[in-house]
C-alpha cells in the first residue's frame, strides 16, 4: 500500500482520497488475463509478458508520482529492458505495447502508452505519465485518447472494453471534438493575421463587437460561428453570441439531438500566458453539477503589438473606425488603446479543457478580479492554470 492519500477513481467516475494499492506481479497479470480472454503469460526476450495473438504486452502499475507532486499526477515506470523487448517484438513481426494498470477497489483501467517516444529516449527507467482525468474519462466513457503536453499519445480503456480495444474494435470518437478538428483544418493555417483586415472582414459581415479593442478573440468567434453555419455542424455545437434572458452566460452549447448536453466557453489566449481568467466560480460550479462537465476551448496565438511599431497599426485602426462612423468616448484620440492593441496575431494551436467533478478541485483556482470602479468587490472568478493542464486536457492541436 502507498502511504500518501491521492486521487482514486470510484465506479461512478468520481474521485476519492486514498492511498495507492500495491499489486503483486501475479495480480497484475491476473487483471490483464481476466480482461483478455485467450491471453497467456510467457517469457519473451528474457522478460515476463502477457501475450495475445500477435501482441506482446509489457505492463506496470499506475501509481502516484510521489511527493511533492499533486494527487492527480500518476505514472508507470518504464525499465530499460522494455526497450530490448520492444525491438525483439518488432524484429519478430509482433506488436509491442506498454500498458499501465490502474486498480482501486472495483475499478480497473488500462492505459496504453504509445511506446515509440519512450523507446527513442532509451527508457532508462523513465516514467510515462497519466492523470486522474484520463482515468475518469475511461471509467465513464469506456475509452479516452489524447496527446499530453509533452507530445506523448496515451489511451485509457475501462477493463470491460480492453479486449475490443486490443482487437481494434473500440476507438475513441467524440462528435463534439470532431467539429473542432474540422474547424482547425482551415483556421490553423500558419498565416499572420493583421488587425485591420480582420476587423474589416468582421465589419463587412456585421459581426457584433467589431469595434472592440480585443479584436483577436472576436475574430475567432466570428470565424467559428461562420464555420458552424456553413458546415452544418451547428447541430452538434452552437455559438451563443446573444444570450436569452435566463440562459447560462456561456459561448458554446454542446448538443445531443435537440437537448443541450453541456456548455463551454471559447477563448483566445497568448502563447506566453501561463493562465487565463475564466468564469464566475459560483456559476461554473453550478453548471458542472447540473451537466457533469464544462469545456474551455482555448485558441493560442503568437502576438505582435502596435506599441512596438510606433503605434502606426493602432492609429490606422482608429482612423478607419472613425471613417465608418464609430464614435468613441470623449474627444478623438488616434492613439486610443495603444498600450494594449495587437497589430497582428498568428493562431498556432488550441486545447479543449474539460472541467468535471473529478478534477474541479485541482484544475481551477480562485482569481479575484479586484474591485469595481465604485469600490465594490468583483465576483470571484476561476483561473485556468497551464501547469495542471494534463489533468483536464481532452484534445489538442498545434502547428
Amino acid at each position: 500500500m502507498g502511504s500518501i492519500e491521492v486521487d482514486q477513481i470510484l465506479v461512478d467516475g468520481s474521485v476519492a482520497a486514498d492511498v495507492d494499492t500495491t499489486l503483486r506481479p501475479t495480480e497484475k497479470s491476473a487483471l490483464l488475463l481476466n480482461a483478455l480472454p485467450g491471453a497467456v503469460v510467457e517469457q519473451f526476450s528474457g522478460t515476463r509478458v502477457v501475450r495475445i495473438n500477435d501482441q506482446v504486452i509489457l505492463s506496470a502499475q499506475v501509481t502516484h508520482l510521489g511527493n511533492p507532486w499533486p494527487g492527480f499526477k500518476k505514472r508507470i515506470q518504464i525499465p530499460n529492458r522494455w526497450v530490448d523487448v520492444y525491438r525483439a517484438a518488432i524484429e519478430s513481426g509482433l506488436v509491442p505495447r506498454f500498458v499501465g494498470i490502474y486498480h482501486y477497489r472495483d475499478v480497473t483501467v488500462f492505459v496504453d502508452f504509445e511506446p515509440h517516444a519512450y523507446v527513442q529516449r532509451k527508457a532508462n527507467n523513465s516514467a510515462a505519465h497519466v492523470a486522474t482525468n484520463d482515468l475518469h474519462q475511461a471509467q465513464t466513457a469506456g475509452v479516452f485518447s489524447r496527446v499530453d503536453s509533452a507530445g506523448n499519445r496515451l489511451t485509457s480503456v475501462r477493463a470491460d472494453g480492453f479486449a475490443a480495444y486490443i482487437e481494434g474494435r473500440l476507438a475513441d470518437f467524440n462528435p463534439h471534438v470532431e467539429v473542432f478538428d474540422q474547424f482547425n483544418n482551415e483556421f490553423l493555417s500558419r498565416a499572420r493575421l493583421d488587425a485591420l483586415p480582420a476587423v474589416q472582414e468582421m465589419y463587412a459581415a456585421r459581426w457584433p463587437d467589431t469595434m472592440q479593442g480585443e479584436w483577436a478573440g472576436f475574430y475567432l468567434e466570428y470565424r467559428f460561428q461562420e464555420f458552424l453555419a456553413r458546415s452544418k455542424n451547428d447541430r452538434y455545437v452552437s455559438f451563443q453570441k446573444a444570450k436569452r434572458r435566463g440562459e447560462l452566460d456561456y459561448d458554446l452549447a454542446f448538443r445531443v439531438g435537440q437537448e443541450v448536453a453541456f456548455y463551454g466557453d471559447l477563448k483566445a489566449s497568448a502563447t506566453s500566458s501561463r493562465e487565463s481568467p475564466g468564469n464566475d466560480a459560483a456559476d461554473l460550479i453550478e453548471c458542472v453539477r447540473k451537466y457533469g462537465q464544462f469545456w474551455y476551448v482555448i485558441y493560442e496565438h503568437e502576438t505582435w503589438h502596435s506599441k512596438d511599431e510606433d503605434d502606426l497599426p493602432v492609429m490606422e485602426w482608429n482612423e478607419w473606425r472613425r471613417s465608418v462612423g464609430h464614435v468613441g468616448r470623449g474627444e478623438f484620440n488616434p492613439r486610443s488603446y495603444s498600450t494594449r492593441f495587437k497589430s497582428a496575431v498568428r493562431f498556432v494551436g488550441m486545447k479543449i479543457l474539460e472541467v468535471n467533478e473529478a478534477n474541479f478541485h485541482v484544475v481551477l483556482g480562485d482569481f479575484n478580479q479586484g474591485r469595481q470602479p465604485d469600490g465594490a468587490d468583483r465576483a470571484v472568478k476561476v483561473m485556468i492554470s497551464k501547469r495542471n493542464i494534463d489533468n483536464f486536457l481532452v484534445y489538442s492541436r498545434s502547428i
